[in-house]
């Protein structure tokens, strides 16, 4: 038998991926992500992966080939979506337009790139990652049938050199267990215009991904009577705000007003309302980061929860920080007060005080039941979904 020397034989196997130690895979948010309840005859929930960054922070460039996304359970791969280099060069170019327009600086509480890249990374142009740069990608969903407990992103890359480089990160997969009871913030029969649902474009933002919009529907299935240009023509406009649960008031603010040209206007076309909202939104962000939720109260409940009721009508916050309320105490009333397209509340529980950048949280209500649908009392709720709160 012919023998071969060893350095050739080592030469001939492929290149294995090397580690470059300034290279991260890093999340926002971090440590663990939630998922929620989509049918539970099915097994079925969904999961958000808000942002995932590839940061070269000192280290040599990449070129970031491809993101390898895998649902584990007990160890195994359950579930695997892979990023391409298109997905990934249309994300590094979008992020870089909002960036030359001082867009991601302006809405950082929403795309949260100061948090998802870390501070002192720019985002890069393309998939290729120089030092001080970061790719970053946000939004991939999931429909997870079964239970998930792990999520791994592994970064595909190549060194200048051609030879592969990986990174890789990872999550806990979770759901949320509250140690708070909560009631829903609305008695009787609401409409849930935008849940956790998939559809609702609250999930894809970490500071809001598990919110409701709530509002009231009259006999012929619409939020108004009329033409929906005054305030009082919205059937939830005026309707009591209730404490989820027992806490303590730690913000509110009362000095939002609002006005029935903020409505749409009868003829008005979706587009030209549109821009005219998004108008509205950027003068109420030049006076401050928190005047689009106008009147609002926030509270905070045991194990670091906090409850946030945004849009309060104007003259109807009847709390101050630093009072303590108890479940089923009025707050205040629906109204449209700051950046809001028609009459309703926005409601939502997260890990900590800051309405801009503390994360979402899953929530159960408890005394609510979804009508016509057959659905059981506690199901988590829909985008879509109408409900009685006893």
């Amino acid at each position: 038998m012919r023998r071969f020397p060893l350095l050739l034989l080592l030469a001939a196997l492929p290149a294995l991926p090397s580690s470059v130690a300034a290279l991260e895979v890093r999340f926002h948010p971090g440590e663990v992500v939630y998922t929620y309840e989509a049918d539970a005859a099915h097994q079925l929930s969904s999961l958000m992966l808000q942002n995932v960054a590839v940061v070269q922070k000192d280290g040599p460039p990449v070129v970031v080939e491809s993101l390898g996304v895998e649902l584990r359970a007990g160890g195994q791969t359950i579930q695997t979506v892979v990023v391409t280099p298109a997905e990934l060069e249309a994300a590094a170019q979008r992020l870089a337009a909002l960036d030359a327009q001082g867009l991601l600086k302006l809405y950082d509480f929403a795309f949260q790139t100061s948090r998802s890249l870390g501070p002192g990374i720019r985002p890069a142009a393309d998939r290729n990652v120089a030092p001080g740069t970061g790719l970053l990608v946000s939004g991939k969903a999931f429909l997870l049938s079964g239970k998930a407990d792990e999520l791994v992103v592994t970064a595909r890359c190549r060194d200048a050199a051609g030879q592969p480089v990986e990174a890789a990160g990872r999550l806990k997969v979770a759901v949320h267990k509250s140690a708070n009871t909560y009631r829903f913030p609305l008695a009787g029969i609401t409409y849930v215009g935008a849940a956790p649902s998939l559809n609702s474009h609250h999930r894809w933002a970490p500071n809001q991904e598990f919110a409701l919009d709530l509002l009231a529907l009259g006999g012929e299935g619409t939020t108004h009577k009329g033409s929906g240009a005054r305030l009082d023509d919205y059937y939830a406009y005026g309707r009591d705000v209730l404490a989820v649960a027992d806490g303590e008031v730690v913000e509110s603010a009362a000095d939002g007003v609002e006005a029935h040209d903020r409505l749409r206007q009868p003829g008005e076309s979706a587009a030209d309302f549109e821009k005219r909202t998004l108008q509205a939104q950027n003068a109420l962000l030049a006076k401050s980061i928190k005047a689009p939720l106008g009147n609002y109260v926030i509270v905070r409940h045991a194990g670091g929860e906090h409850s946030h009721y945004a849009h309060l009508k104007q003259g109807s916050v009847r709390v101050k920080a630093g009072e303590a309320v108890k479940s089923g105490q009025v707050l205040g009333q629906l109204g449209h007060t700051g950046n809001s397209t028609e009459p309703h509340l926005h409601f939502q529980v997260t890990d900590g005080p800051d309405p801009m950048y503390s994360r979402g949280l899953p929530v159960a209500f408890q005394g609510v039941e979804e009508v016509g649908l057959g659905y059981p009392p506690g199901t988590p709720l829909q985008s879509g979904w109408i409900v009685r709160s006893k």
